[in-house]
């Protein structure tokens, strides 16, 4: 990656070149140099146009080379066509006078054709100014917003106010809507705005580690259609919320991942589903919807992140305060708080006989009987109260309640708390009807929302970063741990893929897969290999019964639908018929193979069936998952992902989001699953791939857990296409 010190020209350039200024009032070229007047740019402005004289009351130049002054930035607004001719230009001037080091191409006609001219256009335009040191933002784009220094190089946005809002965004005309959005009262303040079109130089990732260390930006919001190295954007992503919170609108949820479906794995394993396992591995916050995009962003730019996840629900108004607790009971990292009973009593003495307190826990419904005062004696209570950390407060202001004055007494109570704030969120109903009250509480920094259901989200998001940084230290503490040894990369596991891989198979047998999963420390039901009939009898001895019987031959890859498996065995008498029917299915769905080994399993007690499993994406690399197993984990889909490696802190907040809390504490008598050894495993799965290049695919399903952690029932392990062909 560049350094991105460099990329500071983008927000804060000495001085623009605008190649592409126009004097007509109508045209991106004239737009962008008022914008940026209005926006307070202080630096110069060198208009170039061969047909101009003076735009706006600047010299006009025909080429950045008559500029005489420095030149920090330039902006190209010129057709596609003439694009490689004014970046030649550039190229020229910072040979000559070292002096611009940053380029906006916002003219669109580059790789976003898809033609195979318009992708050699683009790579030629980067080729020119790469050699030359000049960064690029875009092409295909709007540019830059900085509201500190008043740089603006987009044609729609005159002016905005600031704040604490850094927006990343691959579609401008998102960006755009969720500025104009917003409105002129600035319910979302902005700091940084960046659309980035093509990203055929500058990469979000890049961009995201500038803003990392950004001391005027809080609060980071990024709109995603899709990466060309996800990997590193995460891994740079993870780095950066640990310092402060992102929120990301991931559009495309339906694109698929390139690997093929030959294990549950890879049924299940769509490009959004590791998205969103990224999203969670990384500590950060995935909006499902515009409107949940905009408000999360907007409550972590105006409140303080509470210390735990304790929530007061205040209101006076049963339906909308119903609605908001049957929101937090869905949500985990979120729940109702307990008040105090000093807490309790001082309530009782300023509210209504009528007034409910504390039923259910943490919900106080002021009935009709409030005034302006009482909401301000209300807060400070429940702020000063140590079990809980946040309030969300739900306000229909009626005709006898002064807004203005309402407001204030709010402001005021927030405004009394001692030390470091508890968050304050609003929901103010009737749209318009409550405007005034609206405007105060959002000058004062207390976000409103409009709807109930919603803000419960909103809330959830913020506890939760206080959580993912404790989960960020403990990952620190045992990072990439496991609980058993690393085998060498080079070992016995390297040296039986790699003679599969050069008999050309698509898998490994399911012996072999247990001898990797042996020398990866994940544990395998007993098992043995036999090749005829008195063996089987010898190894069901050796194991006990019930046993299960399974083919085993490379030419047989999926054996329940070839009659391959035999389940519940419990005789010697069982044995020898399920044998035989077992050696005629496999003879009738692989004729070629004459004598197919057998393998004898110890058939475990009915138990909860998990899969953990494991594929390389195209685009991700290797991802682990975790979730429901057995015959339905291609119907039900409850499943989760991780990017491989994973330490041990992610494996078991892997474990614990996929699963209900109820499955993993037992139920029906079933003993508490040892979730510490589940996520061991899985951090072994994570290792196998990081260490084994040729394992494209692993299913382990089902897997039961047990008191040391659970054992494997079955494997398969899929082998790289390419491996076969070498």
């Amino acid at each position: 990656m560049h350094d991105v010190t460099a990329l500071g020209t983008f927000f804060n350039p000495r001085s623009v070149a605008v190649v592409g200024a126009s004097s007509d009032p109508r045209k991106p070229g004239n737009i962008a140099l008022r914008n940026m007047r209005s926006m307070g740019y202080r630096g110069g402005m060198f208009p170039v146009n061969p047909r101009e004289e003076a735009i706006l009351g600047l010299p006009c130049y025909r080429s950045v080379l008559d500029i005489p002054q420095p030149v920090d930035l330039a902006i190209l607004l010129v057709a596609a066509d003439h694009t490689l001719e004014a970046a030649k230009e550039l190229a020229h001037r910072r040979r000559r006078a070292n002096d611009v080091s940053a380029a906006v191409c916002m003219s669109a006609g580059f790789a976003e054709l898809n033609t195979a001219e318009a992708g050699a256009r683009e790579r030629e335009l980067v080729r020119t100014l790469r050699d030359a040191s000049i960064r690029l933002i875009g092409p295909n784009c709007l540019g830059v917003i900085d509201t500190s220094s008043g740089f603006n190089t987009n044609f729609d946005i005159p002016v905005y106010p600031r704040g604490g809002t850094s927006v990343l965004t691959q579609s401008g005309a998102f960006g755009n809507s969720l500025l104009l959005g917003s409105g002129t009262k600035g319910r979302l303040r902005l700091n940084k705005y960046v659309s980035i079109g093509n990203m055929a130089d500058v990469q979000m990732s890049e961009l995201l580690a500038y803003l990392k260390d950004d001391d005027s930006t809080r609060t980071i919001g990024i709109y995603l259609e899709g990466l060309s190295d996800p990997r590193e954007f995460f891994e740079v992503a993870g780095e950066v919320a640990t310092v402060k919170p992102i929120v990301i609108l991931k559009s495309g949820r339906s694109e698929m991942g390139s690997t093929a479906a030959l294990s549950h794995t890879g049924s299940v394993a769509g490009a959004d589903a590791i998205y969103d396992g990224a999203c969670r591995q990384a500590g950060l916050f995935r909006a499902r919807t515009v409107a949940e995009f905009y408000d999360t962003l907007r409550a972590f730019s105006k409140q303080p992140v509470p210390a735990g996840k304790r929530v007061c629900v205040l209101t006076h108004m049963g339906g909308p305060g119903t609605m908001c607790i049957d929101e937090i009971s869905t949500l985990p990292g979120i729940e109702m708080a307990q008040l105090s009973p000093g807490t309790v009593a001082a309530l009782r003495t300023i509210l209504s006989p009528a007034a409910n307190i504390g039923h259910p826990a943490g919900y106080i419904d002021l009935t009709a009987a409030h005034w302006e005062a009482l909401h301000n004696q209300v807060l400070q209570i429940l702020f000063r109260d140590p079990g809980v950390d946040a309030v969300i407060q739900i306000l229909a202001p009626s005709a006898f309640l002064d807004q203005e004055l309402l407001a204030r007494e709010i402001v005021s109570a927030w405004e009394s708390q001692a030390g470091a704030k508890k968050p304050l969120l609003h929901v103010v109903t009737f749209g318009d009807f409550a405007g005034g009250l609206r405007d105060r509480l959002e000058e004062a920094g207390l976000p409103t929302f409009d709807y109930p259901d919603s803000v419960a989200r909103v809330a959830a998001s913020l506890a939760a970063y206080g959580c993912a940084g404790r989960v960020a230290a403990a990952r620190a503490g045992d990072a990439k741990a496991c609980a058993c040894p690393s085998p060498p990369a080079q070992g016995p596991a390297a040296t039986l893929i790699a003679g599969a891989a050069a008999q050309r198979r698509v898998s490994l047998l399911e012996p072999e897969a247990y001898e990797v999963c042996g020398q990866y420390g994940i544990r395998v039901a007993p098992f043995r290999t036999v090749e005829s009939l008195e063996g089987a009898l010898r190894a069901a001895g050796q194991i006990g019964y019930p046993v299960v019987l399974k083919v085993v031959s490379a030419e047989i890859l999926h054996k329940t639908e070839a009659g391959g498996v035999m389940l519940g065995i419990t005789s010697d008498e069982g044995l020898r018929h399920s044998y035989g029917r077992l050696i005629d299915n496999a003879r009738r769905a692989a004729p070629q193979v004459d004598r197919p080994g057998v393998l004898v399993q110890k058939m475990m007690p009915a138990s909860t069936e998990l899969v953990l499993g494991g594929l390389r994406d195209r685009l991700f690399g290797p991802a682990v998952m975790f979730g429901l197993g057995g015959i339905y984990v291609e119907v039900l889909k409850r499943v989760n992902f991780r990017l491989a490696p994973l330490s041990l802190a992610d494996a078991k907040t892997l474990v614990r989001e996929t699963l209900p809390a109820a499955l993993l504490e037992g139920v029906r008598g079933r003993k508490p699953m040892n979730v510490d050894a589940i996520a061991a495993a899985l951090v072994s799965l994570g290792r196998l791939f990081e260490e084994q290049p040729l394992v494209e695919q692993v299913d382990l399903n089902p897997f039961v857990p047990d008191d040391e952690g659970g054992l494997a029932l079955d494997a398969r392990i899929i082998l790289a296409k390419q491996a076969g062909s070498t």
